[in-house]
């Protein structure tokens, strides 16, 4: 902020005053710093400001996603966890006519596929896996249940290794109503670790371990119920008429699949905790949403811990 102070002799420290206040920079053995305050509240004060907030105490829309998902939340048969959408009371109510706008912008979205030929194959490649393993199915005609069409659009990523495209359906469109599905939907807590801790816990193992949830969000499945609030329109071809299906898993870009996929994984540790101790311990304390942070202090027992992480993750449907 204003120049810098320089010592007497050329081997004293110099110092300068910044917006974080005077620093002193160097060669130099030790030096002592002397503060005098005479206020005790200025003490406090820089304390609470260096100190970490405890979380803070639960909202109540908050609560009632919590015990709603417990309330609701179910397993098959083959161990898959099968949630409902946390929806608003009035929900029915104020969900407008979505189906007419998902068409226009799905037109819009042929008209770019014949413009571009590796975009187009790409996003019918993502499209035919999604049928292929039944994370979209034909939609059922039920007048009763409130429907709500999704519109999508694809997102590249150049530098991606895994995923080229995906596919964002976009459950933030208004229907016509002026209400979309992520304005009808409860949000619910932050179940998210904090990321610094994290990678501070995970620089004290001599042997450390990463890894990712294979399509996390996509292995829960969404109650038959409340699949219509998750309908889109698609063709493969523009000659071919244009059809209705319903997603049958927790969707990309609606406002509680972060809270289903954490609070899903704790649930699945909690319930495997008398098989897998150690491995249900780390999945509740070292995964930042579908990343997997953590070490061992010998190979062996990271390799035992890894093989347990793996066999209680794949009795959710976890890969």
């Amino acid at each position: 902020m204003g120049g810098i102070c320089r010592g007497d002799e050329p081997s004293q420290p110099l110092a300068e005053q910044t917006q974080l206040g005077w620093i002193l920079f160097g060669k130099m053995q030790s030096f002592q710093c002397n503060i005098v305050m005479t206020n005790v509240d200025s003490i406090q004060k820089f304390w609470e400001v260096e100190d970490l907030e405890e979380d803070p105490e639960l909202s109540s829309d908050d609560k009632a996603c919590m015990e709603f998902y417990s309330a609701t939340t179910q397993r098959d048969v083959n161990g898959r966890y099968v949630v409902r959408l946390p929806m608003k009371p009035d929900t029915h109510e104020k969900i407008g006519k979505s189906k007419n706008m998902a068409k226009a912008q799905f037109i819009n979205l042929e008209k770019k596929f014949h413009k571009q030929k590796e975009f187009s194959n790409a996003y019918k490649g993502f499209i035919s896996e999604y049928i292929a393993l039944q994370h979209m199915v034909p939609a059922k005609n039920n007048s009763t249940s409130p429907a709500c069409f999704l519109p999508h659009h694809g997102v590249q990523r150049v530098d991606s290794l895994s995923t080229k495209l995906r596919v964002v359906f976009n459950a933030s469109a208004k229907t016509s109503s002026g209400y979309s599905l992520n304005d009808m939907m409860l949000k619910g807590p932050n179940l998210q670790k904090d990321l610094q801790c994290l990678i501070v816990k995970w620089r004290i193992y001599p042997y450390a371990f990463i890894s990712d949830i294979e399509k996390m969000y996509r292995q829960i499945l969404v109650h038959e119920e409340d699949q219509p609030y998750q309908q889109i329109v698609w063709r493969e071809l523009p000659e071919q008429p244009i059809q209705e299906y319903q997603l049958t898993t927790v969707t990309y870009g609606t406002t509680a699949a972060p809270f289903l996929a954490m609070m899903t994984l704790q649930q699945l540790a909690a319930d495997e905790s008398s098989k897998y101790p150690e491995a249900a311990r780390i999945v509740k304390e070292a995964f930042y949403m579908d990343d997997l942070l953590h070490g061992s202090f010998d190979v062996e027992s990271g390799q035992k811990l890894i093989k347990d992480m793996n066999n209680l993750l794949k009795s959710g449907g976890f890969n």
